[in-house]
């Protein structure tokens, strides 16, 4: 099951982060929470209950966040591919 809908768009063996925007879009200061490489299918099973856990239990009354997939790293990221849905 994926937290955003799942549609095609990953390139295989390609760099991807997983990240915490305050945008709806998908812009503004990502918050990392995993990068991870496609396989050769496009496909990665990312963990993130560890870090969306400490962010969630260190934060009080923050506003709302959505989870974006972007290529790249969080250094140099591209622009989102996947963006959750509200």
């Amino acid at each position: 099951m994926c937290p955003m809908p799942c549609r095609p768009g990953l390139k295989p063996n390609q760099p991807y982060v997983l990240a915490l925007s305050p945008d709806p879009k998908g812009g503004g200061t990502l918050e990392q929470l995993e990068a991870f490489t496609t396989n050769s299918a496009g496909a990665a099973i990312v963990n993130t209950d560890g870090p969306i856990r400490q962010i969630v239990q260190n934060q009080d009354n923050v506003p709302r966040r959505y989870l974006v997939i972007v290529p790249g790293t969080i250094a140099q990221p591209g622009a989102p591919v996947q963006i959750q849905q509200q």
